[in-house]
């Protein structure tokens, strides 16, 4: 199964060594929280609205997840939180 490691910074080459798949999901993962982020901000960042953030991420993650175990390529057998 798949993990997101939080790695910090990168360096290019990294990059440069990455797959086109695996680097296409690594731009589509940065800028969903380039987005979600951008939103708090904007939106007030109160625990409110993150949690309704959160709650329908997870609602769709686990349709995706459904739906990809089904396909057989599954990625993550759970969601991604550092909290529950």
């Amino acid at each position: 199964m798949a993990a997101i490691e939080n790695t910090g910074v990168i360096d290019a080459s990294t990059f440069r060594e990455m797959q086109d798949e695996l680097l296409i999901a690594q731009d589509l993962v940065q800028q969903g929280a380039v987005h979600a982020i951008s939103y708090l901000l904007q939106h007030g960042c109160n625990e409110e609205t993150a949690m309704q953030m959160l709650s329908s991420l997870r609602q769709n993650s686990s349709l995706i997840r459904m739906e990809a175990k089904r396909r057989g390529k599954p990625l993550f057998d759970h969601d991604q939180t550092t909290f529950n």
